[in-house]
């Protein structure tokens, strides 16, 4: 079955690299064009919101409270029986609070994306 479809392939290639021929005269009279659109918003029409702000600030709520989740969850844990078996939960902590400010961030953008600043009048 391969060598019949390779066989087939083979035949068709010389067909396939004529179509890519095209004519060098007309790529000789080419020049670059540049356009430029009249309908560019103006400076003062771009929409203002608190998208930046939201981002940051709900990324540092949710993640201060992730953390603080995850190192209470972490203690609130049986502790093992022996000697020195002490439990760091300083890894608990970040992953969730990680988690927590990823989840804020993305909240927050949304949310400052829905409330428009007021443009200050003069």
């Amino acid at each position: 079955m391969t060598r019949s479809l390779s066989v087939f392939l083979l035949a068709l290639l010389p067909a396939s690299v004529a179509g890519q021929r095209v004519d060098a005269a007309r790529w000789q009279s080419w020049s670059p064009t540049l356009r430029v659109s009249t309908n560019a918003p103006a400076a003062t029409s771009l929409r203002r919101d608190y998208r930046l702000e939201g981002l940051v600030v709900g990324g540092l709520v949710f993640g201060a409270v992730g953390a603080w989740i995850g190192a209470e969850a972490c203690h609130n844990q049986p502790q093992p029986i022996g000697a020195g078996s002490g439990q760091s939960c300083t890894g608990d902590a970040v992953v969730v609070g990680l988690a927590g400010a990823a989840v804020g961030s993305g909240i927050g953008y949304l949310l400052g994306r829905l409330t428009p600043k007021q443009s200050p009048a003069f």
